[in-house]
């Protein structure tokens, strides 16, 4: 799913872990992609089901009330901060988030980009139908 326009933009790919009787039954992989006035970046972050139906719900209700947020957060702190919020009275949607992860070596480092841009209400409505859990 791609949110946004061509220049400012966030690509989810969500993969459902199905896997009945582990402890992550229902938790969801989720490959990123951002594109937010030039800047750039990609991960690959665990979300867990509780999180992913409460952004879900949330969701649903942004789209229909025009009014609050709705958060998604990794279950690892600092790979994913996603907010979807209602920035105007007049139902106006922009999302804005951070997503980054510590690249290993003789010398760690913690790489990351935020982002942030309005976008259409039919994006909102699209996000809206998305199956966000099982």
């Amino acid at each position: 799913m791609k949110i946004g326009t061509e220049e400012n933009f966030i690509e989810l790919e969500i993969q459902l872990d199905c896997r009945n009787g582990l402890p992550s039954d229902g938790d969801a992989l989720i490959d990123i992609v951002v594109s937010s006035n030039g800047y750039c970046g990609k991960n690959q972050v665990w979300v867990s089901e509780p999180n992913l139906g409460a952004f879900g719900r949330s969701i649903l209700e942004l789209e229909k009330n025009r009014k609050g947020e709705a958060i998604l957060t990794s279950i690892s702190p600092g790979e994913l901060y996603l907010r979807v919020y209602a920035y105007t009275g007049f139902g106006h949607i922009a999302i804005e988030g951070e997503t980054g992860y510590c690249v290993a070596g003789p010398v760690g480092f913690f790489h990351s980009v935020k982002f942030g841009f309005a976008i259409e209400s039919e994006q909102l409505v699209k996000m809206s139908k998305i199956k966000w859990r099982l």
